[in-house]
């Protein structure tokens, strides 16, 4: 391929050409005032990405809301358009609605797995940063490492129960045990929850938790078990002294975070104002640039190593990215790896 107008590089102003012009559509929920940093953040790395690629494209950004009767029209104009790619929606609502309109009609790269159990087939592939890929690589990481009976502990809300069902199964899968399940309600007894703990005898403990709340759980918890989590326990990977409490904790996280040094983040610039979740968003946008150009090249698997991860695309369309075992070591956060 060999296409023509070559995008803005991070910080400068989104290209707007007529819709007609455009190969490749983003379409982001930048009307959606709970969802516009995110996308932004997407935005900015997918034209940093394209701005270093060797084969340019013409590019066009779609503003959408977070309703699925937004997307569903804002992708149906893309394509009419005459889209040959597009990077989106990135809401789990936004992507089950396009999944089930029957009007995918390109190599589509959402950016979110779809809420419920809508079916995600060709043309269109589902990539992003949700929790339930990243339990599953934890419990295989816990796997490897030995453990054969874990805990779980969880908060409650949606976020938590989607964090410990993806665990759970996959453990199942290996060949696991759980020896309990506990949801930590806010106020909960420290010591009751640490009897709880030591009521079933396990070998390692899975938290699915984040930020304060899992710094809070794995002090009210002790150290007498192993720990893992997801990437949502570093959200402070510069800030020492809150992640001593962290001290051992195993997790997994995108190369862009745990090692910023790493070959696959080369050559990129960091925006400053883009950090924690922003920074894990625009180092999406960054990929999802490398699997679409490879969608429009044709290719029906692939493996590359991304700033967000190893990324693999099956040959069923599945697409998985496998982030990087961490822990925090004196307060850092580093790569196990």
């Amino acid at each position: 391929m060999c296409w023509g107008q070559t995008p803005p590089a991070s910080g400068e102003s989104a290209p707007q050409p007529a819709a007609a012009a455009a190969d490749i559509v983003l379409l982001l929920p930048l009307d959606a005032p709970d969802f516009r940093g995110a996308a932004d953040a997407v935005r900015q790395g997918f034209l940093a990405a394209a701005a270093r690629s060797p084969t340019k494209a013409r590019i066009a950004v779609r503003a959408t809301d977070a309703g699925a009767e937004s997307v569903v029209a804002a992708y149906g104009a893309a394509v009419e358009a005459g889209a040959k790619a597009v990077v989106g929606p990135m809401t789990r609502s936004g992507v089950a609605a396009l999944a089930a309109s029957g009007k995918v009609a390109v190599p589509t790269l959402a950016l979110n797995q779809p809420e419920g159990d809508v079916a995600v087939k060709r043309p269109l592939y589902a990539f992003g940063l949700g929790v339930e890929g990243e339990s599953r690589h934890v419990a295989r990481l816990a796997w490897r490492d030995g453990a054969r009976n874990v805990v779980v502990v969880s908060t409650p809300g949606a976020l938590g129960k989607r964090t410990r069902e993806a665990f759970v199964d996959e453990w199942l899968v290996l060949g696991g045990v759980v020896t309990d399940v506990l949801e930590v309600l806010p106020g909960a007894d420290p010591a009751a929850l640490r009897a709880a703990v030591e009521r079933k005898p396990a070998d390692a403990l899975f938290l699915a938790a984040g930020g304060e709340t899992a710094r809070s759980l794995r002090l009210q918890i002790g150290g007498q078990l192993p720990v893992y989590a997801t990437s949502q326990v570093n959200t402070a990977p510069a800030d020492r002294l809150r992640n001593f409490d962290l001290a051992g904790v195993r997790f997994v996280d995108m190369p862009w975070i745990v090692q910023p040094d790493h070959p696959s983040a080369a050559g990129f610039a960091r925006p400053a104002g883009l950090e924690g979740d922003a920074a894990r968003f625009y180092a999406l946008g960054i990929d999802a640039h490398r699997i679409v150009m490879a969608l429009l090249d044709g290719e029906r698997t692939f493996e590359v190593q991304g700033v967000t991860g190893r990324i693999t695309l099956a040959a069923d369309g599945t697409i998985d990215r496998r982030p990087l075992p961490a822990t925090f070591r004196d307060g850092r956060c580093v790569a196990l790896e």
